[in-house]
């Protein structure tokens, strides 16, 4: 790939999209170059739903002929490639009338539920039952979580402890490698990313998985790198995670599988007389907290 190629300029003020620069700047391009742009072109998808290495692999290139690609369109790396394209994909698809003339409320409610259903039907469940399965099983427990999952990793965390299971959560990189390298071969590490591309958390995963732990991804792409590392994977959803409404789509999706995780794991340590006071000691800890 030439080195010498000018970056194309930002026209984004004159109203320019990323693929209208792109195919401005077309005819400029160097054959390898013309192979990326025609990936972008041609299938955005592909770029949003996999990481650097997975499209260099692809398109039989060098993963810096990516990096290099992105700096050429006045881009800071491959990373902001992905956002720009999931934005301009989502601002093709026109509104429906009846969420222009729906209140705020509603257009959240509208896509909380929407999501929910999303991810009933992305779910497997055979892989689901596995899960439960893995976790029910298992000796202890690690819920790995960063940024706006670890929240819902500590939230997992408290439905399992409740049902007296040996669990904890991390939320610090250092903490989540050091748990990672103390699992064992009975044990179950869960990643929660609603990307499934944050680097610390695919990295606690595969070392998790390297000290003989099964691990669980729990996730909004079926694509992601933490696909990879995990298991089993639950994948919430299957689309762009770009702006504030789909995040907010993403966490209501897997909010929901963490809510179906416990309540599963609940009706199954119902049917054994032994768990079944893990549940009652739980109730009975708490009993003078309450009014």
């Amino acid at each position: 790939m030439s080195d010498t190629l000018p970056p194309v300029q930002d026209r984004t003020g004159e109203g320019l999209t990323l693929f209208a620069m792109i195919q401005n700047a077309y005819d400029s391009f160097s054959v390898t170059e013309k192979r990326i742009a025609d990936l972008i072109l041609n299938s955005p998808e592909t770029i949003i739903y996999n990481t650097v290495t997975q499209v260099a692999e692809g398109l039989e290139v060098a993963q810096s002929t990516v990096t290099r690609f992105c700096r050429t369109i006045d881009l800071r790396g491959y990373q902001e490639l992905k956002i720009r394209l999931a934005q301009e994909l989502e601002r093709r698809q026109p509104a429906m009338p009846e969420q222009e003339a729906q209140s705020l409320p509603g257009q959240l409610a509208n896509n909380a539920a929407n999501s929910i259903l999303d991810a009933a039907m992305h779910i497997e469940e055979s892989v689901f039952e596995s899960a439960v399965a893995a976790i029910l099983g298992a000796r202890k427990i690690h819920i790995f979580g960063l940024g706006e999952s670890g929240p819902m990793a500590q939230l997992l965390k408290i439905k399992l402890l409740g049902l007296g299971l040996m669990v904890d959560a991390q939320v610090d990189v250092h903490l989540q490698m050091i748990a990672a390298a103390h699992l064992d071969s009975g044990d179950v590490a869960i990643g929660i990313s609603q990307q499934g591309s944050t680097k610390d958390i695919v990295a606690a995963m595969q070392a998790a998985r390297k000290s003989g732990a099964k691990t669980i991804g729990i996730t909004g792409h079926g694509k992601a790198p933490i696909t990879e590392v995990s298991d089993i994977s639950l994948i919430c959803m299957n689309r762009g995670l770009s702006n504030i409404v789909e995040s907010f789509k993403s966490k209501a999706s897997m909010l929901y599988v963490i809510e179906l995780l416990s309540i599963s794991l609940t009706l199954k340590m119902s049917d054994q007389s032994l768990e079944i006071k893990k549940l009652w000691k739980t109730t009975d800890s708490i009993l003078d907290k309450l009014y």
